[in-house]
């Protein structure tokens, strides 16, 4: 059965009782403590996903209560997504969006991306707010856990903290573990211009992953942690399940790349056309293209000018496209399966500690946050715009 709200599931709950003469306790939950065990839950049933806590005891009479803990924060990256980033990009954005429930606190967001454009959850993460240390304990666990490969390109928004935190020695990020770039405002040319950057950011210029999971979950960010952790989860099966569908698809229609990527071929096949190739050795490794030309590392994809070559010296041209954009690639980025996770009946005892929210991170206001973004020239009204009616959307009256 399914309701259209909680006071509908409440009233319904409380009706069956009435009419089958059945008693009812309503007792308090505790969410705090619930989403660990449901994380637990998942870890049962996904082995492999990382669950990580900061609590610190409670304190009673001011003496320290070790059989109630207050969570500060708490990591979490689905199995899944951990193994599937072996086949994708290369490329960490992360970014942090606020809380709006009853709570203050940030939503944390490593997002990647795989060949098909899709966008990669990674790993997530609540935390007091976007601070040096929370930062860090983030980078920490994301390095030492989910993204352990060398030659990683990390893209942020080059906010203070995440510049500090990744500079860190207690992160670990140092020498050619990680390529650190920034999104494009007030960065020097050398942080940016992709004719520079060697390929290590495949084109992405801004952190526009991280923005669209923000927006993704900007619903649940006012949510209980539980509903949040939730919805991760079941946001990011569906995704896998669909994308895995798809793939499936393609592969036995008999394509070799995505539908964006073929287009991109062609347009840039009809482009080399307009190229002329001179030769400067027999070896075929030097060319003068008589056209402007475009660096080939930007997508990791071959330009008009590299297919011009390919065409007038009979070379194959996918020995210059770049794995991750073949579909058998895409599919094994989503090759292990999320399992459900069972009935609250069937899951093991729980051995940690009880969790309560941190009083001191409670909201003192009532009703919707005031918002501090910065408006622009989008956020301005349309003047004079007809008034329209709000249930059937005409002109002319307004309900």
């Amino acid at each position: 059965m399914c309701f259209m709200s909680k006071e509908a599931t409440l009233n319904a709950i409380k009706q069956y009782h009435i009419d089958n003469g059945y008693k009812f306790v309503v007792l308090e939950s505790k969410p705090d403590r619930y989403v660990a065990r449901w994380l637990e839950a998942v870890k049962e049933s996904n082995p492999g996903t990382i669950v990580q806590y900061i609590a610190s005891p409670c304190m009673v009479d001011g003496v320290e209560d070790n059989s109630c803990y207050t969570l500060d924060r708490v990591f979490w990256s689905f199995k899944p997504c951990i193994y599937g980033f072996n086949f994708c990009k290369p490329i960490v954005q992360v970014d942090g969006t606020f809380l709006t429930e009853r709570y203050h606190g940030t939503l944390l967001t490593a997002i990647v991306q795989d060949g098909n454009q899709n966008i990669f959850p990674l790993a997530f993460a609540i935390v007091e707010g976007e601070t040096r240390e929370a930062l860090i304990w983030f980078f920490q666990l994301l390095r030492q856990y989910v993204t352990p490969q060398p030659n990683l390109c990390m893209i942020t928004d080059r906010g203070t903290g995440i510049i500090s935190a990744l500079q860190s020695e207690e992160v670990g990020w140092e020498g050619d573990g990680l390529v650190s770039v920034y999104c494009i405002h007030r960065i020097s040319l050398e942080k940016w211009t992709q004719a520079y950057d060697g390929g290590k950011r495949y084109g992405h210029m801004i952190t526009n992953l991280a923005e669209c999971i923000n927006f993704v979950l900007k619903g649940a960010c006012s949510l209980l942690i539980f509903a949040l952790v939730k919805a991760t989860f079941e946001k990011t099966k569906t995704w896998f399940l669909e994308r895995a569908f798809k793939i499936d698809t393609m592969l036995r229609a008999g394509h070799h790349y995505p539908e964006d990527i073929t287009t991109l071929f062609r347009k840039n096949q009809q482009d080399s056309t307009m190229c002329f190739v001179e030769r400067f050795n027999v070896e075929n490794s030097e060319f003068d293209v008589q056209e402007l030309a475009t660096p080939l590392h930007a997508f990791r994809l071959p330009c008009r000018h590299v297919i011009a070559v390919c065409s007038s010296c009979h070379l194959q041209m996918k020995t210059f496209i770049d794995p991750v954009y073949n579909l058998h690639t895409i599919r094994k980025a989503y090759q292990v399966e999320f399992h459900p996770v069972q009935n609250e009946d069937y899951w093991s005892t729980y051995i940690r500690p009880n969790f309560i929210p941190d009083p001191h991170m409670r909201r003192k206001n009532s009703g919707r946050p005031i918002t501090t973004r910065l408006h622009n020239e989008m956020d301005q009204p349309i003047q004079n715009k007809p008034k329209k009616c709000s249930y059937c959307r005409n002109e002319g009256h307004n309900r």
